[in-house]
């Protein structure tokens, strides 16, 4: 069905959506500290991190720029790399082991994803409402980056493949096709790109591992369309109108699937959708899955730039 309905947010709910990847990031990072301080006992090493990501937290849902910012969050990222030293060299034995080892190793490449935020968050801030140009090459790339930092920070517990010849019981199947009318050349902006992946992320956590994620982005010279359809847990029919809704979770997985993220993903891509003058559609059919399609005008500057 296609969602052609008016929903506001306040000044704080807006940015809290726009910002809702971040939150997701925090979370994660927060998550795998408290994971090595239940394993090692709590240390004072990382007490100030974890003081400062949740502050960062409560910036994002209060709109305080003042706080949440590219600086601070670079700053956050040193604070945690730093408090990480302090602990291996007062813990080497601990620290030694494979479960911590690949902790850290999540930990690292989590930060290279969040390297990447940071910077179009700078980019956001400069130029909201700019639209950005990639290579097909450079923007699927950028996404399987995506998707083996996701794998990552599973811990071993699936794997995202590209081959079915390779596929086991609990690895995920993605499909990821990029196509262009013009030259080759994806446009989008930052934010709708961030939209892009908190839906791929949204199909993987409610997809069983084992299931299949399908992915396809094409441009055109009149505009862009993005689907992604998954084999998952599917939404029931009489709550698909409900899912856009501020903060609202299915009910077959509410209490099913644990997230530290807080119902936004839908609502964010929808919201973004129409700011962007586009149209959103959401198809599903329980315990076979869920497709989501998005199709964005390209602004005529965007056209000229890209034909150019």
């Amino acid at each position: 069905m296609e969602f052609d309905k008016s929903i506001t947010f306040d000044e704080n709910q807006i940015f809290e959506l726009e910002m809702h990847s971040f939150l997701n990031v925090l979370s994660v990072i927060s998550g795998i500290i408290q994971i090595i301080e239940d394993e090692a006992g709590p240390h004072n090493a990382f007490r100030g991190p974890l003081t400062e990501i949740f502050r960062q937290s409560d910036a994002i849902r209060s709109n305080n720029r003042k706080v949440f910012n590219p600086d601070s969050l670079n700053l956050l990222k040193s604070d945690v790399l730093n408090s990480l030293q302090v602990f291996e060299a007062k813990k080497p034995e601990f620290c030694s082991k494979d479960n911590y080892k690949q902790l850290r190793s999540t930990l690292d490449d989590i930060f290279s994803v969040f390297d990447v935020r940071i910077a179009e968050l700078a980019a956001r801030y400069e130029s909201p409402d700019k639209w950005e140009i990639f290579t097909m090459k450079e923007f699927e790339e950028d996404f399987r980056k995506f998707f083996y930092a996701m794998e990552k920070s599973s811990n071993g517990r699936y794997r995202i493949i590209y081959n079915i010849a390779e596929q086991e019981e609990r690895d995920y199947l993605v499909s990821l096709s990029i196509d262009s009318e013009l030259s080759g050349y994806i446009a989008m902006p930052f934010l709708l790109k961030d939209v892009v992946r908190d839906i791929i992320a949204n199909a993987r956590k409610y997809t069983p591992p084992g299931g299949d994620i399908t992915i396809g982005i094409v441009i055109t010279n009149k505009n862009l369309r993005f689907v992604c359809e998954d084999s998952g847990y599917g939404i029931p029919e009489d709550e698909i109108e409900q899912v856009i809704n501020f903060g609202f979770r299915a009910s077959n997985v509410r209490n099913k699937i644990r997230t530290m993220g807080g119902g936004f993903g839908l609502t964010k891509a929808y919201f973004i959708t129409k700011k962007l003058g586009g149209r959103f559609w959401i198809e599903s059919e329980l315990d076979k899955g869920t497709r989501i399609s998005i199709e964005i005008p390209l602004p005529e500057a965007v056209l000229n730039d890209l034909k150019s």
